[in-house]
């Protein structure tokens, strides 16, 4: 999400539609273009706070899941899925 979608909105929109596009294996957890550290942690507390508003409506309401099941999808978004990708140790 860049600098110029970072509102929650346009965020929800479109972390909805990745979630709905991307194999779940294939996601990442929020990416900032800021440019100092300080702004990055208000953005992904932003970021968490949508995630978890798009797993509740989307898919434990319309789709039925757990929550734990949400969770878990929640949990790889944000942390398995960035291990898993950039740090390999066979790379």
């Amino acid at each position: 999400h860049w600098w110029y979608s970072n509102t929650p909105s346009f965020i929800q929109r479109d972390l909805a539609a990745r979630l709905e596009a991307i194999p779940r294996t294939k996601q990442i957890g929020y990416y900032s273009d800021a440019y100092k550290l300080e702004f990055t942690l208000p953005k992904f507390a932003m970021f968490k706070r949508v995630l978890a508003n798009v797993l509740a409506q989307d898919f434990v309401i319309d789709r039925c899941w757990t929550e734990d099941q949400a969770v878990r999808l929640g949990k790889d978004i944000l942390r398995g899925n960035v291990e898993r990708i950039f740090l390999r140790s066979d790379v």
